[in-house]
């Protein structure tokens, strides 16, 4: 029986035995059986207006019960119909932050949605606890999760103790989970008693059925939207480059270095600290969010704090707590988080990029992968302009140039993974200071290597911005394992958006399954990799599509073949196969291929010389024409 049945029923009963006694005092005074007269005339009273009465004590008792569970309905009927029509993440996030303020009006919430491997609040109401309001949750503190369940209490997740009571103080005692579809993608959390329809089962249901769409429409909402994110930071990162390296004064291209970082990373403080002279201390240069007394005659030794350990060591250093870290030197007492980067010019240490924040593990995966990228041009560009007077002949140019091309091999994967039964090995020959081919090895797992070989049409210092835009594009998507043929539509999309009319790339991405023994493949145009079977069959790898950056929104399509002991992998660029000898003739891929037949039993180290030296020598020059990249890959 619903509550206000209850209530209903009760009020009917009261009224019921208050007629029975008046009438009983009344006909006791005219009849000997006046309870059984009372009793009769009760019943039949109530049998006649029961109906009549029943429907004045709704609108007395329940007006503002019914009130409330027709407008929680209203709202749950007008956020499905809301969330159908909804196509980007921000729109769905605003139409359910509405909906939750006006279904639990005067009661504590959180809601958090999954963001690069944790859950981050987005919507909060009558929560003052910082803990709460500044601490992410990881996945691996929530247990597994029904999609069956409406309500999960947050003892059976694997919070902290001591965050659990903070959240039962506040009023948290359970989540709300919105499942996306292959995982919890969001969740509320909520005290469900506190809910003004809790005991209403037809509003619960539907409010189970809105619990189960939003979160598939929020996963898939947020794919496009991090997608476009991605676009946009990389975009953003190529014309902050420009930027950056066009500046030749030490001041000031400090201030842009530290005004641009905003536009990559959010941070409550920052710091750029250089070496001095000797090498041996780290001075402050620019900073902003600290107090200026402080930092005024900051001086740090080398291997002193986290900081100068960075300097050190030359390795990114991330403190999810500075409160754990034995290395930490404190200069705000607000800080919680810190990520301190090298910034790192021909090998050599020039500085220290030091960003803090107010919340505990701020700094995840993705935004120390753009602050690296962002940290190598800014190494650039305060070595340039520390270097002015040294640059203003052909020289110094061409000495900024191999810098340029230093840092653009470092881009490329230099160690390659250790693979039972897949041997790889690759290079990247540029054909002057800095090439357009590219190449990267993805591990994803023990049993799963991904391989990517591209081509930017032209020469030069614009086909390396566009290899450096589609391996970073390429990287972004390391995190999340994607299909081949949508992994290239990504990429397609990203080089159409943010690159000019014309440019474009060939692209080859291919991924080694160990467990199934296959080598699944989307070629975009690229010159088509082959298989060299254990049998000495032929196996060309041109499936796929076009080429990267010529028609957005281009469909393309995955294969597959088999990999099998004895099989060889080669991948290799234009500026192999089209080497011409001083008669004209092409090196060809016919040539190439006869020559793996004849050398397949080399390891694949020594076949990557092989075909080095067999290209030099046919063409009878030192230096290439054209870039060349090779990737060989041998199931052993």
């Amino acid at each position: 029986m619903s509550a206000y049945k209850l209530i209903i029923s009760t009020v009917l009963f009261i009224l019921s035995i208050a007629l029975f006694c008046l009438l009983n005092t009344v006909l006791n005074r005219i009849v000997v059986f006046h309870a059984v007269y009372s009793f009769a005339l009760t019943l039949l009273f109530f049998m006649a207006f029961n109906k009549l009465a029943e429907k004045y004590l709704k609108k007395i008792i329940g007006k503002a019960y019914f009130l409330r569970m027709s407008k929680a309905q209203e709202i749950l009927i007008l956020l499905n119909s809301e969330l159908n029509r909804a196509l980007r993440f921000r729109k769905v996030t605003q139409i359910l932050f509405k909906s939750f303020k006006s279904l639990f009006p005067e009661v504590p919430y959180a809601f958090y949605i999954l963001e690069d491997g944790r859950f981050s609040l987005r919507n909060q109401q009558l929560i003052e606890d910082e803990e709460i309001l500044l601490r992410d949750i990881k996945t691996e503190e929530l247990s597994d999760i029904s999609e069956d369940d409406i309500f999960i209490s947050i003892k059976k997740l694997k919070l902290p103790k001591p965050f659990v009571k903070k959240l039962n103080k506040a009023g948290l005692t359970a989540i709300v989970p919105f499942q996306g579809r292959v995982q919890l993608f969001a969740f509320l959390l909520i005290a469900p008693r506190s809910i003004p329809f809790y005991k209403e089962k037809e509003t619960m249901e539907r409010l189970h059925i809105i619990q189960s769409k939003a979160g598939v429409i929020l996963e898939n909402t947020a794919l496009f939207a991090d997608l476009e994110q991605k676009n946009k930071e990389t975009k953003n990162l190529i014309e902050i480059s420009n930027q950056i390296l066009s500046s030749f004064e030490i001041t000031k291209t400090l201030d842009f270095i530290l005004e641009a970082l905003s536009s990559v990373a959010a941070y409550d403080a920052a710091v750029i600290y250089l070496l001095d002279k000797s090498g041996k201390r780290l001075l402050r240069a620019s900073s902003t969010g600290y107090n200026p007394e402080v930092m005024e005659n900051l001086r740090l030794k080398i291997g002193q704090g986290s900081c100068g350990k960075v300097a050190e060591t030359k390795q990114t250093a991330v403190l999810d707590d500075v409160e754990q870290s034995e290395h930490y030197f404190m200069l705000r007492k607000e800080t919680r988080s810190q990520v301190s980067i090298p910034l790192v010019h021909a090998d050599e240490v020039v500085g220290i990029l030091c960003l803090e924040s107010n919340r505990p593990a701020f700094f995840n995966a993705t935004a120390v992968d753009k602050l690296q990228l962002f940290a190598r041009l800014a190494a650039i560009a305060i070595f340039n302009a520390g270097q002015i007077k040294s640059l203003i002949d052909k020289r110094a140019l061409e000495n900024d140039l191999i810098s340029a091309g230093i840092v653009q091999k470092k881009l490329l994967v230099q160690r390659f993974p250790s693979v039972e039964k897949l041997k790889i090995n690759a290079v990247n020959i540029p054909s002057k200071f800095m090439s357009g081919d590219l190449y990267d090895i993805i591990r994803y797992n023990e049993k799963t290597i991904g391989v990517a070989i591209g081509d930017v049409a032209g020469k030069g210092a614009p086909a390396s911005l566009m290899m450096a835009l589609i391996l970073a594009g390429l990287r972004t998507q390391k995190k999340s394992f994607l299909n081949t043929c949508d992994l290239v539509y990504r990429l397609n999309n990203l080089v159409a958006e943010t690159t000019i009319e014309g440019k474009y790339a060939t692209f080859f991405f291919g991924v080694f399954s160990l467990t199934q023994n296959k080598l699944i493949f989307t070629n975009a145009g690229h010159n088509p990799p082959f298989l060299i079977k254990a049998d000495g069959t032929i196996v060309r790898l041109e499936k796929g599509g076009i080429v990267l950056g010529f028609i957005p929104d281009w469909e393309y399509i995955q294969h597959e073949v088999s990999w099998e002991p004895g099989d060889l992998f080669i991948a290799y660029t234009d500026g192999v196969s089209e080497t011409m000898n001083s008669a004209g003739e092409e090196f060809g891929e016919e040539r190439l291929i006869n020559l793996m037949l004849q050398k397949r039993d080399k390891n694949v180290f020594e076949l990557k010389n092989i075909i080095i030296s067999a290209v030099e020598e046919f063409s009878g020059k030192d230096a290439p024409d054209d870039d060349m990249t090779l990737v060989i890959c041998k199931n052993e």
